[in-house]
């Protein structure tokens, strides 16, 4: 009987836990968004003290304020623009249906010619109809994307104390741990620090390259909403193997306007520039964080994505990085303990 209450009352703990981590899912969120900007700023910060002689509070301050004055010119530059190409695509989404409608009729009647399927053909015919909620889900992930911020004082509130203490929070989590576990626990920060900052860091820098290479590209060959493409690239290029093909769609489907660079030069432009990525950027900025198989990185974005959204994957590769390094070092120390 004793037993049975045990489990029943370990059943309603766990239940009660998952409930609550629902309940509070949206405050992890801020923390979460707010941890990964800490981590991109925290260097600046030891710079300015390590460096520059700068004490903690004034370090702390000058960063918070660069990124805020980032922040404001990126307000005032770029999401205007943005914005007015968004609202171009939605006007000139009825034009773009009726030519990719024509491309569509033009290439299921080259199919008739050579007694494709049925089957084959009525595919081809619908795909035109199924591509408009394709081009309205794409303006409103770019909308949202931009515009889904609504809690950006509560962020920001959150990077600057957690800025200001992330040593002080960091050296709590170990003072808290029994003495014979604060080893480990230093050593498990060190590789969270080494997969997690690194790779957050590195991302950043890496995406907002390639983001850049693909507007200014784009640009220059005259592909409208370049600007917006360009944005497009490297946020998706967050997503690992995936993310450059999902940024490259809605390009090359635009580039059929008449009015657009032919569709092979904007294929060649993102075969260049993932190239780029792929050979430079990648190996330099994200190092060991991503030396894992790209079975275990796709699987970890799937699993990251049902999970959590685009956050999830965000932190899906990383979180596989931390749990590899994690596994090599138990393995190590139980090689030094025989």
């Amino acid at each position: 009987m004793a037993n049975s209450a045990k489990i029943v009352l370990l059943i309603s703990l766990l239940v009660g836990l998952v409930w609550f981590v629902y309940k509070i899912s949206w405050v992890l969120e801020l923390i979460i968004i707010s941890l990964l900007i800490v981590y991109v700023l925290f260097p600046i910060t030891e710079y300015l003290k390590e460096k520059r002689k700068a004490s903690h509070l004034i370090a702390v301050i000058v960063t918070f304020t660069c990124f805020l004055v980032l922040i404001f010119i990126l307000l005032v530059l770029v999401v205007p623009v943005v914005q007015e190409e968004i609202q171009a695509i939605a006007r000139d989404l009825p034009n773009y249906i009726v030519l990719i409608q024509r491309y569509v009729e033009d290439v299921a009647e080259y199919l008739m010619d050579y007694d494709v399927g049925p089957e084959i053909i009525d595919f081809v015919r619908t795909l035109s109809t199924n591509l408009k909620p394709v081009f309205e889900e794409l303006a409103s992930f770019s909308i949202s994307i931009l515009f889904g911020f609504v809690d950006i004082f509560f962020i920001m509130f959150i990077v600057f104390y957690l800025l200001y203490d992330f040593h002080n929070i960091r050296r709590t989590i170990i003072k808290i741990l029994p003495d014979r576990y604060k080893f480990y626990g230093e050593e498990f920060m060190a590789i969270i620090d080494r997969n997690f900052g690194n790779y957050i860091r590195g991302n950043v820098i890496r995406c907002t390259i390639v983001g850049l290479l693909t507007g200014i590209i784009l640009f220059i060959v005259g592909m409208p909403y370049s600007l917006l493409l360009g944005i497009l690239a490297g946020v998706l290029n967050i997503i690992l193997y995936i993310g450059p093909y999902l940024a490259a769609i809605p390009a090359v489907i635009l580039s059929f306007s008449p009015h657009t660079p032919s569709p092979i030069i904007v294929i060649i432009i993102y075969i260049v520039v993932q190239t780029i990525d792929g050979v430079l950027l990648t190996p330099t900025l994200l190092g060991r964080a991503v030396k894992l198989k790209p079975i275990t990185v796709i699987v970890s974005l799937l699993i990251g994505q049902q999970l959590a959204g685009a956050l999830g994957m965000i932190l899906s590769t990383p979180v596989a990085g931390i749990i590899r390094s994690i596994m090599e070092f138990m393995e190590h120390e139980k090689k030094n303990t025989k």
